[in-house]
């Protein structure tokens, strides 16, 4: 019994310790006694550490661009005549100059072949050409063909291309007939131009040249033209020139001018003198800007035989004289303006003969220095 008791005890004991502390625990885990009991919370973790600054790397040094093959899918397109690509970059177009600004005039040499013997027998429509020439020599003949003695003269002249082939001027200078003999009583020494004079053997004013010249064939190895030149006398008579200049081209650097020129020259004292004359030139480029020229040919003087007429007899004609010339010249080109300055030496009566004599006369010669000056005045765009 005693036995029983102790247990008894020992288990009430325990069960009223149990009762005590069931209370505590259920504090610990709820607000209040009718919510229900939480699962006990975890502990907050820490907050991770900042990541640190990323660092500046440097920059990489640059390499050129390996090869390769291009892309057949994907390609430029090949560049044109007017650019230049870079062999590094072929999509860099070099310039070597910066582009012009505004309207660019064109140069004369676009319109006037800047070789003398490639040139047509007139200028391009709307073109200029200004002349001067001056001329010193001697002269040895008698005196029905001028005054004998020392030679010296000034001419200037001018002319123009107002239609298409149609060339007219103020000038004795006219593409492959310069210089001409056969209008009398020159022979040559100049004393007719717009504006011209002589100096000696007296200072007087020469006659004025008016000319038109049609051209009526146009080929690249051959060219034709009608020549009409009137003589507007101020310091000898009325002339009249009536030709056909033919131009033969080679290769574009050789020429041979020729023709046919049929002059009339009033004679007051008597009826007029009429000649023929069939010039002879060959022209030679040796380089684009250089010409040379080498000038013959043969003139029949007063077939008619009007100076015979003149004088009772005492000088028989006609007259046959073949002269012999060298000329040179350059072109010098200066954008809208081109400018060919040339000189000549020449005998004009080299060889001379009539029905009764014949002979040499190299005393009689005659040294031309000149310049002509194209501009394409009247072009639209090209204006000066």
């Amino acid at each position: 019994m005693a036995g029983f008791v102790c247990s008894a005890f020992r288990l009430l004991s325990l069960v009223s310790l149990a009762v005590f502390m069931l209370p505590a625990v259920t504090f610990s885990q709820s607000g209040s006694w009718g919510e229900p009991i939480a699962a006990p919370a975890e502990p907050e973790s820490a907050p991770p550490p900042p990541e640190p600054a990323p660092t500046a790397q440097p920059a990489p040094e640059p390499t050129e661009p390996t090869p390769s093959e291009p892309n057949p899918d994907w390609a430029d397109a090949p560049p044109t005549q007017y650019e230049e690509r870079s062999p590094q970059n072929p999509d860099w177009v070099e310039e070597s100059e910066p582009p012009p600004v505004g309207k660019k005039k064109r140069n004369a040499s676009e319109f006037y072949d800047i070789r003398y013997a490639n040139r047509d027998l007139t200028m391009p429509r709307g073109m200029m050409r200004g002349t001067f020439d001056t001329v010193v020599g001697r002269r040895t003949d008698a005196a029905v063909f001028g005054p004998s003695g020392t030679i010296s003269t000034m001419n200037f002249g001018v002319a123009i291309t107002l239609a298409r082939d149609f060339e007219i001027g103020f000038s004795r200078y006219r593409m492959g007939s310069f210089p001409g003999i056969a209008l009398f009583p020159t022979f040559g020494f100049g004393g007719e131009g717009l504006i011209t004079f002589s100096m000696s053997p007296e200072a007087k004013f020469g006659d004025i040249p008016l000319y038109g010249r049609f051209q009526v064939l146009d080929r690249e190895v051959v060219k034709m033209a009608f020549d009409a030149v009137f003589r507007i006398p101020s310091r000898t008579n009325f002339g009249f020139l009536g030709g056909i200049p033919l131009r033969f081209i080679i290769q574009e650097q050789f020429a041979f001018d020729t023709g046919l020129e049929f002059v009339v020259d009033d004679i007051p004292q008597g009826p007029s003198a009429w000649s023929l004359n069939l010039p002879f030139k060959f022209v030679a480029n040796a380089t684009d800007q250089f010409f040379l020229e080498l000038l013959s040919g043969m003139t029949f003087f007063d077939l008619g035989k009007s100076i015979n007429v003149r004088t009772s007899g005492l000088i028989g004609g006609p007259f046959y004289f073949i002269p012999l010339g060298l000329s040179a010249g350059y072109t010098v080109e200066g954008g809208t303006t081109m400018m060919d300055v040339f000189v000549n030496f020449r005998f004009p009566t080299f060889y001379g003969f009539t029905a009764r004599d014949s002979n040499l006369n190299a005393e009689t010669w005659q040294v031309t220095i000149g310049f002509n000056i194209h501009s394409p005045v009247l072009f639209k765009g090209s204006a000066l």
